[in-house]
């Protein structure tokens, strides 16, 4: 159903707040057209301008705009185009840091101009996997900071260009495919801004501030800006019950009253380790019930 209507529509139907994250990737055939640029092809054999793509998102609005496609780039003249036919998942950190704390526009395409991008029988195409590779490692992979598109594109540069080599020193069928190539270069077009978090004026582990009720659990008053809470989507007016600590043997402990929370959700000695949680919340007003993994660290917090 990836037609070129059809994607197009899709993108400006698309309702999108100022604060929005827009995120469009693309994996299939390609070409790059001299004096036009890179062309993708739709599932029908349409082609469609990658840039037409790229003004269309931007001119959504977004904060944060990111186009990542993987397709060749092997270079074909304009008057060819009549005739081309043919996990786990991302750590929690990982994910918010590249799609929720940058703003502009993250460009990225799996080859320069001049070259293919290269897919093997058994791992599929060397760009996307390395991609995938490298969003599924942790956030303390990255050196312990939160991970921005410039570190992404940089070991994914790296790891497919890695492979390339691995392949075309091993297999002389390889070096048959691509006499003419001898590198896939990864192309940034533009990375996007990581938006700096604030100090909090307040030493926090978790974010938020409750109140008693009635016995069975702490009302949540108040979630605070750029916490853990915020980010896990905590929500004012819920109630927690029970906290469960570590994801292997996990050690349970009953909220019932603010006594029982103590020093835990603050700067102490004994405040949330940085490990993962899950919170265990009751919403009165819609009796519905919930839980919330929240994995704390410290970068989070600063």
């Amino acid at each position: 159903s990836v037609t070129k209507r059809q994607l197009l529509q899709k993108i400006q139907e698309l309702p999108v707040e100022p604060n929005d994250t827009v995120f469009l990737y693309f994996t299939g055939h390609g070409a790059y057209v001299r004096e036009r640029g890179q062309v993708l092809k739709m599932s029908d054999g349409e082609l469609v301008l990658r840039n037409e793509i790229l003004d269309l998102l931007k001119g959504k609005g977004a904060r944060l705009t990111i186009l990542i496609t993987d397709a060749c780039s092997n270079i074909v003249e304009p008057h060819v185009l009549a005739q081309m036919k043919e996990a786990e998942g991302i750590d929690h950190d990982v994910c918010r840091y590249l799609f929720f704390r940058h703003r502009g526009v993250v460009d990225l395409h799996a080859a320069s101009p001049g070259e293919e991008a290269v897919a093997l029988r058994d791992t599929g195409s060397l760009f996307t996997n390395s991609l995938i590779s490298v969003l599924s490692e942790p956030n303390r992979a990255f050196r312990g900071v939160p991970i921005t598109w410039r570190d992404v594109v940089g070991q994914t540069a790296e790891r497919t260009q890695f492979r390339f080599n691995v392949e075309y020193k091993a297999s002389k069928d390889f070096r048959l495919l691509f006499p003419n190539q001898t590198t896939q270069t990864v192309k940034a077009a533009s990375l996007g801004e990581p938006i700096p978090a604030p100090i909090p004026k307040v030493a926090w582990r978790l974010g938020i501030r409750v109140s008693d009720t009635d016995g069975t659990g702490v009302r949540i008053d108040e979630v605070f800006e750029n916490s853990q809470a915020e980010w896990a989507g905590f929500q004012v007016g819920e109630i927690l019950h029970r906290v469960e600590s570590g994801r292997f043997s996990p050690v349970a402990r009953e909220i019932r009253t603010t006594a029982d929370i103590g020093p835990t959700f603050w700067n102490s000695d004994q405040a949330l380790a940085p490990e993962v949680h899950k919170f265990f919340l009751n919403n009165p007003e819609t009796r519905t019930s919930r839980t919330v993994k929240v994995r704390i660290r410290d970068i989070s917090v600063r």
